[in-house]
């Protein structure tokens, strides 16, 4: 793709105003490019609300320093003593089990094929080696 790509989608976000910009040479790539963005956006909405709220942190500290002239920064306290291994985090809900046995099956973003060239939407595939996966694949 290029900056002279026949199509070109713009457009920022009501929250904090991020910018998105798609460009594809063909309505099939942009349908590519949408379904990748469409998968990614709880993560992307995520981002700009973490970015948003470093700036207002980092806001806060500039405040308190030129408030508080000199002041020192409290450490933060000391990690416990014990030495427990954290709690594995919970399965993750709507990822589907491969029906080989494998368990969760992994999430294969839309692309383009490096064989025939065309765009392909997201599927779940078998999570093993691609030499020893089974050929159960599901629509994302």
């Amino acid at each position: 793709m290029s900056e002279n790509s026949a199509i070109q989608i713009n457009w920022k976000t009501k929250r904090d105003g991020m910018l998105i910009n798609l460009r594809a040479n063909t309505p099939e790539e942009l349908d590519v490019l949408i379904d990748g963005i469409t998968l990614r956006l709880a993560t992307l909405l995520d981002l700009e609300q973490t970015t948003e709220g470093m700036a207002t942190t980092n806001k806060a500290v500039e405040v308190v320093t030129q408030a508080f002239p000199g002041a020192q920064p409290v450490q933060p306290p000391a990690p416990p003593a014990h030495n427990y291994a954290p709690t594995p985090p919970s399965p993750a809900t709507g990822i589907p089990q491969c029906t080989c046995g494998a368990g969760e099956m992994r999430l294969v973003p839309a692309g383009i094929s490096k064989s025939t060239g065309k765009p392909y939407r997201a599927f779940y595939a078998c999570p093993r080696p691609q030499a020893q996966a089974c050929k159960n694949r599901q629509n994302a």
